[in-house]
């Protein structure tokens, strides 16, 4: 019986072993190829473009509702990457130092922005969905877009971080440079939003 206790131990051992290294390679991967990058290498610049192309799009593209903005924040991401990879220092996990470049990148795009008018919603959505037929919305996605874009970039930002790319409140507290309790506050109320607006849709 205690061989084996023992050998269920010796397993269980074994297998955590297995995925802390595992999680390990994983975490260092980014950092390996940020290294190559450095060193001038295009094949890990390529790498590291085809792992995370596909995250920021999605990021910039939830941010601002349109794709040709989106895509073209994706690249400049890419480009202060690869300029910065000279002075790159894996002082934290690589996806924190890669959505505070996107972060910055995305404030920037709001201050020439100034003079487009974000939708809010409230009264707005209402008298929409009062005046146009339920299939005009289509779907629950785009209601969900709406929302997004009327929401307060702050908000959006953080909600986005957690939901979808399941970052820690820390992370998203360095990201933002604010403290992680504003953090939470700020993805609060908008999944709290949210919550309004899908209730005020079903109703």
């Amino acid at each position: 019986m205690n061989q084996s206790v023992c050998i269920a131990s010796n397993h269980e051992f074994s297998i955590s072993d297995f995925l802390s290294k595992n999680m390990n390679l994983e975490v260092s991967e980014d950092h390996n190829l940020m290294s190559e990058i450095a060193n001038g290498n295009q094949v890990a610049m390529k790498s590291l473009i085809n792992k995370w192309k596909n995250s920021l799009f999605r990021f910039f593209d939830r941010s601002l509702s349109n794709k040709a903005d989106a895509e073209d924040l994706t690249q400049k991401v890419f480009i202060r990457l690869y300029k910065s990879a000279s002075r790159y220092e894996p002082t934290a996990k690589f996806s924190t130092y890669l959505f505070t470049i996107a972060r910055n990148l995305l404030i920037d795009e709001f201050k020439k922005r100034k003079k487009m008018q974000m939708f809010k919603l409230g009264d707005e959505l209402e008298q929409i969905c009062h005046e146009k037929k339920e299939n005009e919305l289509h779907d629950w996605k785009e209601l969900l877009d709406y929302e997004l874009r009327g929401m307060n970039e702050d908000h959006r930002t953080a909600l986005l971080l957690r939901v979808q790319k399941d970052l820690s409140y820390a992370e998203i507290s360095s990201i933002m440079k604010v403290s992680e309790k504003r953090v939470k506050t700020w993805i609060y109320r908008a999944r709290n939003s949210l919550k309004l607006t899908l209730d005020k849709w079903r109703n």
